[in-house]
């Protein structure tokens, strides 16, 4: 095992490159003042981020109020390094592999592949030896793998997945002691989480419900994410909302993912309309053809979403829940209809949207989480938010 990973001898490099991330060009004088670093220190530190070729000079600024010499505009250089995601769940692997920040360089999917505890190691480490020798040539190589898991995660260990037993390995150790760059397993919502954060939201405390066969909230402020203390902080799809209710894979009865959740939903339309297969296309049109019936299914299931979200403001006090999910991807308007549900002073001033990425946040989110641990970035910040996305309760 060798991970050369980017050092920094000092905190002052890590917050200079912080600048530079979520700037669209700054220049060193500028980075002195935001930072409050002197220029000898600036000039030093870009001189050694541009000899790694992590950073990149090009054209100039504006000049100052009285005129002058232009200054000299500094870049991130988002191709200086590949970043790499495994998204691994019931039936199927998904592998991507992006540069350093929105841009994919391509993405394979294996569907219909059984993987269990004594088949994953030899399956995904024969998918990523492939696709690594499909990479393209980058001044630092790979800085990470983070692993997608459709279940727990505490720091780094699977600790429960629900369609599958590897969380009965020690994944992490054995695919860290066979390649030479960092490994992250990370829960799938929470990485969503991270995409969401850093690349979608100017705020510093942000959570995100993501909605699919499970729910999830991910929680995070100031870079740092709320997981507790065994990695299972934010599973709201596992309140309790109604009495001796649906038997639920947890352990109890009643939780919100049983009447909720994707599946859930498909199933209950399914058996709403004598259905065999349904997806969120099928729901989609029923709903906006105006057929009475699922207009009222979707209000119950906004009903009960409203629960959750409600329960997320009155814990946390976030300042944006961004809502992920092929529920809020094809019928957007159920966020304002939840908005209408969040009736409480407390909600007063929070900021509820539909997510910019949907599928895309997994994705962006490794992005973030490579980046954050390889340059010690302890807030990692791009700060490319779509405003049109948002918008403020009234």
């Amino acid at each position: 095992m060798k991970t050369d990973q980017f050092k920094v001898r000092e905190q002052n490099v890590s917050i200079v490159l912080q600048e530079i991330i979520k700037s669209n060009g700054i220049s060193r004088i500028q980075l002195s003042k935001i930072t409050g670093l002197n220029k000898t220190s600036i000039t030093s530190i870009t001189a050694n981020l541009l000899d790694r070729k992590i950073i990149f000079e090009k054209g100039t600024g504006e000049g100052g109020v009285s005129g002058g010499r232009k200054p000299i505009m500094i870049y991130f250089n988002e191709k200086s390094g590949t970043s790499l995601l495994l998204d691994i769940d019931a039936g199927y692997l998904k592998f991507t592999a992006s540069y350093l920040n929105q841009q994919l360089i391509f993405q394979t999917k294996q569907t219909d592949v059984n993987t269990t505890k004594d088949n994953v190691i030899e399956t995904i480490t024969q998918l990523i030896d492939q696709n690594l020798a499909n990479l393209p040539q980058t001044d630092l190589g790979v800085i990470g793998l983070t692993i997608a898991i459709h279940g727990s995660v505490d720091h780094k260990k699977i600790t429960f997945t629900p369609r599958s037993n590897i969380d009965q390995i020690d994944l992490f150790h054995i695919l860290q002691e066979k390649y030479d760059f960092a490994i992250h397993i990370e829960n799938e919502a929470i990485l969503s989480t991270f995409g969401e954060y850093s690349f979608t939201s100017h705020s510093n405390f942000l959570i995100n419900f993501s909605l699919g066969n499970s729910i999830r909230a991910g929680i995070i402020q100031n870079g740092i994410l709320e997981t507790g203390r065994s990695g299972n902080a934010g599973e709201i799809g596992h309140m309790i909302i109604k009495q001796d209710g649906l038997r639920c894979i947890c352990g109890n009865s009643g939780c919100l993912e049983q009447y909720t959740s994707l599946s859930a939903i498909y199933r209950q339309f399914g058996e709403l309309k004598h259905m065999n297969f349904v997806n969120m296309i099928i729901i989609r049109e029923y709903f906006r053809n105006g057929d009475p019936e699922t207009q009222q299914f979707i209000k119950e299931i906004v009903g009960l979403l409203s629960i959750g979200i409600n329960t997320l403001v009155m814990m946390f006090d976030p300042e944006i829940i961004t809502l992920n999910g092929d529920l809020f991807k094809e019928l957007p308007e159920i966020s304002d209809m939840i908005r209408a549900n969040l009736k409480s002073t407390f909600a007063k001033n929070l900021i509820l949207r539909n997510s910019s990425l949907h599928e895309r946040a997994t994705v962006f989110g490794a992005i973030a989480l490579n980046v954050q641990h390889y340059f010690d970035i302890p807030n990692l910040k791009y700060n490319r938010e779509d405003p049109q996305s948002s918008t403020h309760l009234n």
